[in-house]
């Protein structure tokens, strides 16, 4: 077919910018292959998973219904999804169009409260010993961004001025306590006994509630304290409260210090117009709610349940249960979550959804669901480990998902999520076949990693499953050739080796003499190599070095590397990605002819993919494009899929450009992209390169007219690609002071 000469040119560039974009190759986070369970489509397949979830209210699109900022305390990665419920019915979709405006280095916990009054919910988070601010400043004309305000707010503590204090795992209620209009804070004391409450002057001082006028109230806020042992409270006897109470530091049983650890919530229970107190402890599994029996300006506390929601279902979490309430089904009606907020709870059926059958007068939560958003996700526990493997061999490869372990009813078990390819023609597809395809339980394995070679010459792929201890696990495909797998246990000291620990193993003929060799990453960031010395049939892993290639992911000051090696051919000979612990990909070449040597690192950083913590990447060609694609695990225990778009593959009698125009252009602040007619079919991609080929910016579209802010571009000129499932587009963009 003919291509016009304007099409001609519009390729001849898009190739000459491959060779600016770094080996030809950039990726872009895909949530459009569809993912089946159960015959329903998951909303939210590729969102990475979740275990010590922080959620947060926040409009980010502007439409007036409350989103959700979701932070993992665990892994500080933040992920938003958009609202598409309606009244009744919470529905919520995986949006990472939102993050690029998000502020960086959230640590420790998020809150979203509106200080401001001005209708949006503003972001608060740990920092520092105490807490940060960033406003939202959300409007038409540029969409959602963030200012900061601050860094650390400040609180005057017995006539002295000192940071507000809270600690990374310790997080505070932000609340109207007073009812005068300005946002207060409830946070555990420096002994973590009590409750101090940081009274806002903002409103009685300055008349304004968008500034931040904090005076430390002396004393125990509510009159009670925390056992130190558990997650009870020691109820006032009388209404007095000392200056600086007299409460016992929570200790262990050997009369130190514990370490704290702790979730709280103010909400009016029972709309009596004070707060009532709910928290969840280090020290307990329960969700602990006490009554306030006072009043706006003096809370007291005169009961408490240990066990809340006594009335319901109680919730309850391995290691700390922290309540978060908010509207979650668009009714009008607060309700509540329940999460595990530590990084050794509870990593599977960790969002309690409780829905308020009462009112906002007379809250009454009930148990609805203990997976609230995690079922619509890809999601194996703590730390995926995907890997490729044709199961059915049916000529599609199959995503297999292991795992270092779920939290199942006390126990830590590692098995094998199995979802089988079953895509048609150009709908790209993974169906959940099978979430315990190969229970390790039995066998004693956990923290495992996959890999499959045909191992005996038989024509089909054995597999090989690396574990926590450092060991290699054998199982032998019995199926034969071109038939579905069957594995059965063979061996569980392969060879006698042992890598020390976490050993994830590849199978790939690293010399290229025609057998499988081993390559085995493992906890302190480096590579195992064993050279088969023996055949097809009977292979002999040999050990030749534990510093293949002087390959070191451990990031600076770090005592753990968890190295995951994926070595492939990428045409012009082999090519080396490694996952690590930090939760980037390091990149390396110069490799063939110099198994012996050191590799070179091209990136340590490969093409700006960063999925924390334990990235553990796979590769296979998932849309058939002849280009790899790729797909990351994470200890969050979800994956994110990565699809490709090679820049050299250009098919002059399939491409199709979209019809886009963009402007003003020179650009200063804010970009305006039009579309010829609404999106269908998907959204489309947006990336933004500088001159050097570093990916700068990327958010996704989904309406015929678009705004993003470029103030924060440098001025110069960029690259902007535009990517659909149904052609590309690409600009020329340039920045003005």
């Amino acid at each position: 077919m003919k291509i016009s000469s304007f099409r001609s040119y519009f390729i001849a560039i898009f190739i000459l910018i491959s060779t600016v974009l770094d080996a030809q190759v950039t990726f872009y986070r895909d949530t459009l292959v569809k993912v089946i369970v159960a015959g329903s489509e998951m909303n939210n397949g590729w969102s990475c998973g979740l275990n010590s979830p922080v959620f947060a209210s926040i409009d980010l699109n502007g439409d007036g219904k409350n989103d959700l900022l979701v932070f993992d305390a665990q892994t500080y990665r933040l992920n938003a999804f958009e609202n598409i419920g309606t009244g009744g019915t919470p529905n919520y979709k995986y949006a990472p169009e939102y993050l690029s405006v998000c502020p960086d280095g959230l640590q420790g916990w998020i809150r979203t409260y509106d200080y401001d009054n001005d209708g949006d919910m503003d972001l608060f988070s740990y920092n520092n010993g105490g807490i940060r601010v960033d406003r939202n400043d959300i409007n038409a004309g540029n969409g959602l961004y963030f200012t900061n305000v601050s860094m650390q707010l400040a609180t005057t503590y017995f006539g002295f001025q000192t940071n507000l204090y809270t600690t990374r795992v310790d997080a505070p209620a932000l609340v109207d306590i007073d009812n005068d209009g300005d946002m207060d804070v409830l946070a555990f004391s420096i002994s973590g006994s009590w409750i101090e409450l940081n009274k806002n002057l903002a409103m009685d001082s300055l008349g304004s509630a968008n500034q931040f006028l904090f005076y430390n109230v002396p004393g125990c806020w509510g009159y009670f304290y925390k056992e130190a042992s558990k997650n009870n409270a020691v109820l006032p006897v009388n209404a007095t409260c000392p200056l600086l109470p007299a409460h016992p530091f929570r200790l262990n049983e050997e009369n130190q210090i514990m370490d704290s650890g702790s979730s709280i919530w103010a909400i009016d229970l029972d709309g009596d117009g004070d707060k009532d107190f709910l928290c969840g402890d280090k020290v307990g599994r329960n969700l602990l709610e006490v009554h306030n029996c006072g009043n706006i300006d003096s809370a007291y506390a005169c009961a408490q349940d240990t066990l809340f929601p006594s009335y319901n279902t109680p919730a309850s979490m391995r290691d700390i249960a922290a309540p978060q309430c908010l509207d979650v089904d668009n009714d009008g009606v607060v309700d509540m979550l329940v999460t595990n907020y530590n990084n050794n709870g509870e990593d599977y059926n960790n969002v309690y959804y409780y829905k308020n059958t009462g009112t906002n007068t007379n809250v009454q939560f009930s148990l609805t669901q203990n997976r609230f958003l995690v079922n619509e996700m890809i999601e194996v526990g703590t730390s995926s480990h995907p890997v490729f493997f044709d199961w059915d061999s049916d000529g599609k490869k199959d995503l297999l998902i292991s795992n270092d372990s779920y939290f199942d009813n006390g126990n830590s078990v590692s098995k094998v999520a199995y979802y089988r390819n079953t895509s048609a023609g150009s709908k790209y597809t993974f169906t959940l076949m099978n979430d315990s395809a190969l229970n390790f339980r039995t066998y004693g394995l956990i923290g495992t990693r996959l890999a499959f070679g045909d191992l005996n010459g038989d024509g089909d792929e054995d597999l090989l499953v690396g574990d926590a201890d450092g060991k290699l696990a054998y199982f032998q495909n019995i199926a034969g050739a071109g038939q579905s797998a069957i594995f059965i246990f063979s061996q569980s000291y392969f060879q006698n080796i042992d890598v020390g620990n976490d050993a994830a193993p590849q199978l790939v003929d690293v010399d290229r003499d025609g057998l499988l060799d081993l390559v085995i990453g493992e906890r302190n960031g480096n590579l195992n190599y064993y050279r088969n010395t023996g055949s097809t049939s009977f292979p002999v892993f040999t050990f030749q070095t534990a510093t293949f290639g002087n390959v070191d992911v451990k990031r600076s000051g770090g005592n753990a590397g968890y190295s995951y090696p994926v070595l492939f051919d990428n045409g012009s000979g082999y090519e080396l990605l490694v996952g690590s612990y930090s939760g980037y990909i390091y990149d390396y070449t110069d490799i063939d002819g110099n198994l012996g040597g050191a590799f070179t690192l091209v990136d340590s950083s490969y093409k700006n993919l960063y999925e924390p913590l334990k990235s553990s990447p796979a590769m296979a060609d998932i849309d058939g494009d002849g280009a790899f694609d790729l797909v990351i695990g994470n200890q969050s225990g979800g994956v994110v899929l990565f699809t490709q778009n090679s820049l050299n593959s250009v098919d002059e009698n399939s491409f199709s450009e979209l019809n886009a125009n963009i402007y003003p252009n020179p650009v200063k602040d804010y970009l305006t992209i039009e579309f010829d007619k609404e999106i269908s079919e998907g959204k489309v991609q947006l990336i933004i390169y500088d001159l050097s080929g570093k990916r700068i910016a990327e958010s996704t579209l989904s309406s015929q007219t678009s705004t993003i802010n470029t103030s924060a571009l440098s001025s110069g000129f960029y690259t902007m690609i535009l990517s659909h499932k149904k052609g590309q587009k690409m600009f020329k963009l340039i920045k003005t002071d």
